[in-house]
Parts: structure tokens; sequence; C-alpha cells
């Protein structure tokens, strides 16, 4: 049977068996509301007087507690002898007959005597009668005060009100059964959502989903050990890639240098040779950056973290640029408004960072532009801190921003890249993801780029400079 079915027949079992308890219970209820009600509920009344009513022959005298409870409830009452007439009364209303047949006596012993609610009790003397004021009782099979007969509409209200709550208790009671299982089910939803391993005993209506759990994390555990095998032998195959080039490149390079330098070579030999080489050392960064980002996407790179400051490595990556040849149709900038700003991070990955970001501004922008490394302020309060790197170059629109974070051939991007081999930015956000930080971009067509990299601050180390 599937799990649906099952969850259906358990709620159609619960639902008959709280209908057929709230039946139970009302129908009891109502045999005690009713009951106590009927017979005018006055049985005890007429026998006080019967019992009360003393004397013989025609001359009989009544308690004057009796009488001044007949009073007060504006009822009369009298005494009908063996012969059919009346020999004692009081308060007796004018229209009642003195004399009684025997049918007579027999009808409105049952019910009513000329419109009055009545109830007998044996005398010795024959049959005491009470009657009720007019309209006071309503006498059917059954009889009830009037006053409870205008509550009716109450005591359903209350019925009502009382089903509803007994339905709502037994639904908790009956329901208890389905909270155990339920909230093992979700806790192991809760665990799988955090890839943690699940194995929930099935029992139950719920037995079937909780094989289906089961079977989701170990189908999900044996994914993850796959992938994680697929990633450890992609990481290897780039890491020995990476390391099998490394040899003939640098051989490359070196004949290409010598070549290069060569004066017995013609001027467009060393020219072709210069070309070698400068593609040889393009080839050869490309290596290093696929060999990174493939480290950091594992998270296989082995981070050296010590605090450091950020300013001396805007300095010195600024001061690289300027002294490697830099054109002159690019303006680097260092606006330093902090110079106690410390992390606890690895000095080459972060210098590496911050020189992909000038990189970035100056592979996309060949017609040049103004670069502006940038540490803001920031107080000991602050958790975070940051590195600035803007250009007011041709810019990228907004739609693209979250794409050039992504490694070229991702699916998450749509675009393709256009020039450069795309693995700038992506090192960058990887390299500040392992800091614990994270890599932000502003930009929009003609409006330059702004790329923001947050990192911890380790503020220790900021109050003892302060200090």
């Amino acid at each position: 049977m599937s799990s649906t079915l099952r969850i259906l027949r358990g709620f159609a079992g619960a639902t008959i068996l709280i209908s057929i308890l709230l039946l139970f219970i009302n129908f009891i209820v109502g045999f005690m509301i009713t009951v106590p009600q009927s017979s005018l509920s006055s049985t005890g009344l007429v026998k006080t007087v019967a019992n009360k009513l003393e004397g013989s022959n025609g001359v009989y005298s009544l308690d004057t507690q009796v009488e001044k409870l007949l009073k007060h409830n504006h009822l009369w009452a009298m005494l009908v002898n063996n012969t059919g007439q009346v020999s004692w009364s009081y308060a007796l209303p004018t229209e009642i007959p003195q004399t009684y047949s025997l049918t007579e006596v027999a009808k409105f012993s049952r019910s009513f005597l000329m419109d009055y609610p009545v109830l007998v009790w044996e005398h010795p003397d024959g049959l005491v009668v009470i009657g009720y004021p007019k309209d006071s009782y309503g006498k059917y099979y059954l009889s009830y005060p009037i006053d409870f007969v205008a509550s009716i509409p109450l005591i359903l209200v209350g019925l009502l009100i009382g089903n509803i709550l007994l339905a709502l208790l037994f639904s908790m009671l009956l329901g208890g059964r389905l909270i155990v299982p339920l909230k093992s089910l979700v806790n192991g939803i809760h665990a799988l959502a955090h890839e943690q391993p699940v194995h929930i005993k099935p029992k139950g209506i719920l037995s079937e989903l909780a094989e289906s759990l089961n079977h989701a994390s170990d189908t999900l555990k044996a994914k993850n050990k796959m992938l994680k095998t697929r990633d450890e032998a992609r990481f290897n195959w780039i890491a020995g890639i990476s390391h099998d080039i490394r040899t003939p490149l640098s051989m490359i390079l070196g004949y290409a240098s010598d070549l290069e330098e060569n004066p017995n070579l013609p001027q467009e030999q060393q020219k072709q040779a210069a070309i070698i080489r400068q593609q040889g050392v393009k080839l050869r960064e490309l290596v290093k950056d696929l060999n990174l980002v493939s480290m950091l996407e594992y998270e296989m790179q082995p981070l050296v973290n010590k605090p450091m400051r950020l300013a001396p490595i805007a300095r010195q990556v600024a001061s690289d640029f300027l002294n490697n040849g830099l054109d002159e149709k690019y303006n680097i900038q260092l606006d330093i408004e902090d110079e106690t700003v410390t992390v606890n991070g690895d000095e080459k990955l972060l210098t590496r960072a911050l020189t992909n970001l000038v990189q970035n501004s100056i592979t996309h922008n060949p017609q040049g532009c103004e670069i502006r490394i940038q540490i803001p302020q920031s107080n000991i309060a602050q958790q975070l801190c940051s590195i600035i790197v803007f250009d007011n170059g041709q810019g990228i629109s907004q739609d693209q921003l979250s794409e050039l974070m992504e490694l070229p051939y991702s699916d998450k991007r749509k675009h393709r890249r256009s020039n450069g081999h795309g693995l700038g930015l992506p090192i960058v956000t990887r390299i500040a993801k392992a800091h614990g930080g994270q890599l932000e971009l502003f930009s929009d067509i003609q409006e330059g780029l702004t790329a923001i990299i947050y990192l911890p601050k380790n503020i220790e180390s900021q109050v003892c400079s302060h200090k």
C-alpha cells in the first residue's frame, strides 16, 4: 500500500473513532441533562405535600413550611378522595371542578388539568394533586420546565463548543501517534539538507516515507563519495598536467630567451623568439592560475596565515606594476586611509588577489584608465575590513557582474569570455572565500568597475597597534 493511501486510511480511521467517541459522549451528556429535568423536576414536592397533609373526614391541615413553599412557587393543591370529590384544597382556582370521574382522574394524572400542569401522589384518603401555573411547563412524553426548554439553544451552543474542544483533544491524542515518526522525518530532512547521514527506523503509517528518506540519504552519500573521488581525480590530473608542462615550458622559455638575446641572429628572428618567450610566459601563468584555482576550488590550497597589515600589501602591488613597465595610459593611485587595518591571512594569496584585480582593470581597458587602490577607514568595533580597487574604464553591464566570479566554462555563465582566460576574478573570489571573506563587484556600462574584497579583521592585533 502506498504511503498516501496508508495516511488516508489512518486519518479516516481516526475520524471515525473520534466521531463515535463524540456521539457517545453527547448521548451521555444529553441523558444527564434531560432526565433530571423530566417529570417537572417536582416529584419530591408532591410527595412532601401528600406526606404533610394530615387529618381525616374532610378536616385536613398542611404543614406551614409546605404551604409557604406552595405559595412561593405559585402552586395550588387539592385532595381528591376515593369517591372523586375534592375533600381539601389550597389556593384552588375557581375554574377547577370539585368532582371527578375515574376517567377524568386518569387523564389529568398523566398531563394537564384544564391547561394546568399537574402532578399527583397517593394519599391514604385519596389522591393529592398539585398544579402549576398555566404555561409554566410543557408536558409531552417527558415533561420539562419552561426555563429548561428556553435554555436549549444555549445548551446546544455549549454542546457544539464542547464537541469542538473534544474533537481537538481527541485529534491531539490520536495525532500523538504521528508526532514521533513525523518528528523523526522532519529531523531527517533537516539532516539531509546539511548532507548528514540519515537512518530512521520505519514504523507506523509513515514507514514508507522513512524508507524513502533512508534511501535518499544512502544515495546522496554514495553520490557525494563519487563526486569527491571525481574531484580528487580532476585535481590530481590538473596537478599532474601542470607538473608535466613545467619542465618543457621552462626549456622553451630558456631557449627562446637565448635566441632573443643572441646578437648573431637577424633582428626578425630575435623578434620571433621574443614572441615565443612572451607567449610561453603567458602559458606558464595560465598553468599556475589553473593549478591555483583548482586547489582553491577543492579546498586543497594550504593557507599560511599570519597577522598582517593590508597597507604594505597594497603598496607592494602598486610598486610592482609601476616598476614593471606599466604603460603611461594607466595611472595607479594609492588611497590608504587606515594604516592599522590588520587581517589574519596568507600574504602570497592576498597579494595575488589584489594583483589580479589591478590586472583585470588593465586587461579590460586597453584604451587606458585610472586605477585606485583604497583601504578605507574602519573602527575597532567592525568585524570586517575591505580592500577596494576602482577603475574609471568602460565597465560592464550589471547583469554580467555575477558571472565574472564564476569559472570560464561554468554552467552558471551565460556569456563567454571575449578576451583573457577568465581565471583572474574567480581566483580572487576563492581567495576571499578561503579567508572567510567575499568579493563584491559594482559596475555598469561606461561607469568603470569597483571591486571590494571583504575580510575578517584581526582585532587583537589592531588593538595592540593602537596601544
